[in-house]
């Protein structure tokens, strides 16, 4: 004999709906939901990091390239500011994935709590 995994009453293995609680035994497969959660954080930390190297390149280069050619006084030291633009917009693209990266941790944080929330409230009815 198992348990239910809501109220700790003893149950058969076929067991569909708690006999005690009302609970559905068979619910949606949390642990996958879990794993497609985290490597959605993973791909998209992953893409702000690229970002953020990306950006640091653009701008090194715009600011070196643009001082070099700007001090020979050629018109193409002005192609400095545009690395030096894109490497601007690259940090709000990293910016971008990383939010997305925080608003999925918060998602996951509030499945367990609102979870747990859940568990403690059928004890206390329980009780």
């Amino acid at each position: 004999m198992s348990r239910c995994q809501y109220c700790g009453e003893k149950i058969d293995e076929d067991t569909v709906v708690c006999p005690k609680c009302g609970e559905s035994l068979i619910g949606e497969d949390t642990g996958w939901q879990v794993f497609q959660i985290q490597e959605k954080i993973d791909e998209a930390k992953d893409r702000a990091n690229m970002y953020i190297i990306l950006a640091t390149v653009l701008v090194t280069v715009g600011m070196m390239g643009g001082s070099i050619l700007f001090v020979s006084a050629s018109l193409l030291g002005l192609f400095g500011i545009v690395f030096v633009c894109l490497g601007i917009g690259c940090t709000a693209s990293a910016d971008r994935y990383e939010h997305k990266a925080q608003n999925l941790r918060k998602r996951l944080s509030d499945r367990y709590e609102h979870k747990a929330t859940r568990v403690k409230r059928r004890l206390r009815r329980r009780n």
